[in-house]
């Protein structure tokens, strides 16, 4: 079976997110960023999955995986504010709080 290439950074996520008081808020793909960037053994972990990956890889995949890992869908995209590792990112509600359309 074939490791998948990404896996690392699914670890990250998971560790990370485990850090956090559940419910998670809106924010959680910026705030998880915000946590490898003020965690010098997540920056690197990051640096590594970047230089293995590239950054921008990284990035995409580390807010798929914190969608799937919470179970949260999208509610809409924003620019980020408080993290430097991003531009842009999800903002994120439960499943079944999605407002109707």
């Amino acid at each position: 079976m074939e490791h998948k290439r990404t896996a690392g950074v699914e670890v990250l996520v998971r560790d990370i997110l485990v850090t956090f008081p559940q419910p998670y808020g809106e924010d959680i793909i910026e705030e998880v960023c915000i946590a490898i960037e003020a965690s010098p053994a997540w920056k690197q972990r990051y640096d590594e999955l970047g230089a293995l990956l590239h950054p921008t890889v990284v990035n995409n995949w580390i807010g798929q995986y914190v969608k799937w890992q919470t179970g949260y869908e999208t509610l809409r995209e924003v620019t980020a504010h408080r993290s430097g590792l991003i531009k842009n990112y999800s903002k994120l509600i439960p499943a079944i709080a999605k407002p109707n359309n």
